[in-house]
């Protein structure tokens, strides 16, 4: 929800997240023109095109065969098949995993295999965790969405080659299981001109998904600090390994950025309990958390001995998600999350904004304002030692005292307001 786009990865489905995740998803593109697929169509129709199989947008489907309509019997393996192929109406999917041809763009073979009935593909760095890993990183300007920044990245004159992701790429592609996934990538591979890529499929059977997304998210535990905790986890009370148990919030998942599991959001927390529990920031009547995104930085304010919090956010989702995790929190009437434009100028004692480099550099004019003279600024979504610099020095005329706290690369400074 917060302007992030700092990452090892960007996204066509979002303009504002950030993680360190290698991989990203691509949601459905516009269809590949007519023109494009039309010859290769033509050419493939007499080779695939069976009794028991036909070429559509949602690729190259067969079936097994059934008794009395001409073909063979089935056999116990084509019965297994049938019965998977029933099961997946409640979510089994052939879950296909490939390189990328060398010579083929990421996002064209992508564009390819969507339009040839994938039901999502996944990119990511056939390096990633390795020396060889490539981060990419790239910042939205204001108002520009991930679709307008691919455009006018540098782009390859051939066509079919855009702009360059990885130079090794994996892919990770969802089809129906009903689908013949051979046939579709022998398709797929002769509009591009490719040799088709060497693949290895699974069968993933229906599964409770929701369960299991649960069983593997675990509450997020900052030491003598705050527990994040989510619906379907029990708010075990008592004394931990290291004593009493640090003070918890209840947040709801979701779309909204901040669920305690980043860096950025965990330096961000930690900074608020130095400065609110830790006694260095006294008389804190109210906070502002700028890119409030879930408002986990406001509610742990709160916690931390803060009267009021304001959180501004520029996604309308992320302030309706805001404002539940507040009411589930008990701090409906302390918390406040408002557009920018909604946002009522005022200067607080503790201003936080968790957000990108060059977004925070923007802001400097703004986020200083908003700082009461000796009071204190938190600013994290900083990469490094360039970026940390960078944004000193664009809040420096104002500000003194700069600190910095890291974490996994990430960077939290702490600066306080000239007087």
């Amino acid at each position: 929800a917060s302007p992030h786009h700092n990452t090892h990865t960007h996204t066509h489905a979002r303009a504002h997240t950030h993680t360190q995740s290698a991989r990203f998803l691509l949601s459905p593109p516009p269809p590949i023109p007519r023109c494009m697929l039309a010859p290769p169509l033509c050419v493939l129709l007499a080779s695939v095109v069976s009794g028991r199989a036909t070429i559509s947008r949602v690729g190259v489907r067969s079936r097994p065969p059934i008794a009395g309509d001409g073909g063979p019997a089935p056999t116990s393996e084509n019965a297994v098949l049938a019965e998977g192929a029933a099961e997946a109406e409640d979510g089994a999917m052939l879950l296909v995993r490939m390189q990328c041809p060398a010579s083929v763009d990421g996002h064209y073979w992508s564009e390819l295999l969507v339009d040839a009935g994938a039901l999502y593909v996944s990119l990511s760095d056939g390096g990633r965790g390795t020396d060889a890993e490539q981060p990419i990183y790239h910042a939205h300007p204001p108002g520009e969405s991930s679709a307008q920044l691919l455009e006018r990245l540098p782009a390859e004159t051939t066509p079919g080659h855009l702009t360059p992701v990885w130079s090794n790429t994996q892919l990770e592609v969802g089809f129906a299981p009903d689908v013949d996934v051979e046939a579709t990538l022998l398709l797929a591979a002769a509009v591009a001109g490719e040799t088709p890529p060497r693949f290895e499929v699974e069968l993933l059977g229906a599964r409770d998904w929701v369960s299991q997304v649960q069983l593997d998210w675990a509450p997020v535990e900052l030491a003598g600090c705050l527990r994040i905790l989510f619906p379907w986890h029990a708010d075990s009370a008592g004394e931990g390994s290291g004593g009493a148990l640090p003070p918890a919030l209840q947040l709801q998942p979701g779309m909204a950025f901040g669920t305690g599991e980043h860096a950025t959001t965990q330096l961000c927390v930690r900074g608020v309990h130095s400065l609110l529990a830790g006694g260095r920031l006294t008389g804190c009547d109210a906070m502002l958390d700028f890119g409030s995104g879930s408002g986990v930085v406001a509610f742990a304010a709160l916690l931390f001995g803060c009267r009021r919090a304001v959180g501004v956010e520029i996604d309308p989702y992320a302030l309706k998600v805001s404002r539940a995790n507040a009411a589930d929190n008990g701090m409906a009437d302390r918390f406040v999350a408002v557009l920018p434009a909604e946002e009522a100028p005022e200067e607080y004692k503790l201003v936080v904004a968790n957000i990108l480099a060059r977004t925070l550099v923007q802001l400097q004019p703004t986020l200083s304002s908003r700082v009461a003279a000796g009071g204190t600024l938190l600013l994290s979504g900083i990469w490094g030692e360039a970026q940390a610099a960078e944004v000193e020095a664009a809040f420096a005329p104002d500000f003194e005292g700069f600190e910095r706290s890291w974490q996994d690369g990430w960077v939290v400074i702490s600066a306080r307001r000239r007087r």
